[in-house]
């Protein structure tokens, strides 16, 4: 399995590709590398070099008792670009990715070629990490088997088949054949609770490259006033809303996400010097 072996940790990765632009993909709260799908595959086909990684604490990745701030998950990123040998890249967020690639952005200017966030509020929600502590809670984990996780996903989300898809997701099989989360509780709140404390915004005056901030049309998770002082904090970047998507901006459109995506990295990786 390929794992990078960093000062900062353990983390496991994704790779596609093997020539061209690198391109640095990172997931969202309780999701995992593998969430990203066909993309991987669509911009490696487009000349991309493409890394797609185990957020600390979630998949693969190790799962430490402390270090969530967005800070050390910007940390983390760097700390493998520096053993990957990558002096460059294109870093795309989705949710809390797109915090953490954007606090990236702002700590290590030199090393963002462009930075992609896609549909993340930086407004403050100091308590929102407790709706995540309750909801683990309520799921009795470790499931034995994979057949007592989908009864109690068929009761616990009625008539939701989505949400079931969803949540069984997020579940994995161990050793002992048993089903537990595939990340750290502890650590998806942790992130929530210190990525949430305070707003990000002041992260976009030290952003040094072009920026592509993208919206799920049918989203609410950044709502429109939000939206429009993104739109003023970023002087070298643009605001695409893609249609028919909501959170999940490149799984519910793909094709209309990715029209977005990769003529802005192409536009940028022809623009700019290409150091492997």
């Amino acid at each position: 399995m390929p794992f990078v072996q960093a000062y900062r940790g353990k983390f496991y990765y994704t790779e596609y590709g093997s020539m061209g632009p690198v391109v640095y993909l990172l997931h969202g709260l309780t999701a995992k590398n593998e969430d990203w799908g066909g993309t991987l595959d669509i911009l490696a086909k487009t000349g991309f070099h493409v890394y797609a990684f185990d957020m600390r604490g979630h998949g693969k990745s190790e799962r430490p008792e402390t270090g969530y701030t967005p800070e050390d998950h910007a940390g983390d990123i760097e700390a493998c670009a520096q053993i990957l040998g990558h002096s460059r890249i294109h870093v795309v967020g989705h949710s809390t990715g797109g915090r953490n690639a954007l606090v990236f952005a702002g700590l290590y200017p030199a090393r963002a070629w462009t930075l992609t966030i896609i549909d993340q509020t930086l407004t403050a929600d100091p308590d929102s990490w407790k709706k995540y502590e309750e909801r683990y809670k309520q799921f009795p984990t470790p499931f034995k088997d994979e057949k007592a996780l989908v009864k109690f996903l068929e009761k616990y989300f009625k008539k939701d088949e989505k949400r079931q898809v969803y949540y069984k997701g997020q579940f994995q099989k161990d050793e002992q054949g048993r089903w537990d989360w595939n990340y750290s509780t502890k650590a998806a709140w942790e992130t929530q609770r210190l990525g949430r404390a305070k707003e990000a915004y002041e992260w976009f005056a030290k952003v040094e490259c072009p920026i592509l901030f993208i919206k799920g049309g049918n989203s609410a998770y950044v709502p429109p006033d939000e939206a429009e002082k993104i739109k003023g904090l970023m002087p070298n970047g643009q605001m695409v809303v893609v249609p028919n998507a909501e959170h999940a901006v490149f799984r519910d459109n793909p094709e209309g996400f990715l029209k977005v995506l990769v003529p802005f990295l192409l536009r940028q990786s022809q623009g700019g010097l290409f150091v492997p």
